[in-house]
């Protein structure tokens, strides 16, 4: 009988203790959370370059990607693997600007209607310089065991972060897959620079 009674002790503290541990992690992983999204929100001046996959119902693509970010303002630079400009697309204050391959320029307030207009393809610009820093914005999210934004959910886009990499003092993504309607657009980064 005080074998028994003993045995039970052990397994009540032994469960006590990871329930403690458990919730020490959670605390912990908040606390990293919040200290990386701090961080992350005070990084406006960067630049990073790699390259985008995108399926939609009609087709496949891929591009180089370079992307300049200054505070609000952005230059997107989309060109072929051979080099060849497929799409400039710059913003300055609430407007935006899209140079297409012809060298032909248009204007608009809104970058994804416009990028949707010119190319077909359905991508969340105006949330990408959130999101591609690892920030959810206004959208619903998940944090892994580090503390890091793993998956975000906005609208019709749902967003999961493959791998981050430490650039400086910030872990940034660089591997990101984006699902949307009647979209996949996959993100690559292979290099950030920080301008800060």
């Amino acid at each position: 009988m005080r074998s028994l009674l003993r045995v039970t002790i052990i397994l009540l503290v032994a469960v006590l203790t990871g329930c403690v541990q458990q919730a020490s992690d959670g605390r912990y992983n908040e606390a990293v959370w919040r200290g990386q999204r701090e961080s992350l929100e005070q990084l406006q001046h960067w630049q990073l370059s790699g390259k985008l996959a995108i399926i939609t119902a009609q087709e496949k693509g891929s591009a180089r990607l370079n992307w300049q970010q200054q505070g609000e303002d952005y230059d997107l630079i989309l060109t072929t693997i051979v080099g060849t400009t497929l799409l400039e697309l710059h913003k300055r204050d609430n407007r935006v600007t899209i140079i297409d391959r012809d060298g032909v320029q248009h204007s608009g307030e809104d970058s994804d209607e416009l990028v949707y207009r010119l190319t077909g393809w359905p991508i969340p610009i105006k949330q990408l310089p959130v999101w591609i820093k690892g920030l959810p914005g206004e959208a619903t999210f998940e944090t892994g065991d580090d503390g890091r934004i793993t998956r975000l959910q906005q609208g019709d886009w749902q967003l999961s972060y493959q791998d981050y990499a430490r650039t400086r003092l910030w872990l940034l993504p660089t591997a990101i897959n984006l699902q949307g309607p009647q979209t996949r657009i996959k993100l690559a980064i292979n290099e950030w620079q920080i301008n800060q």
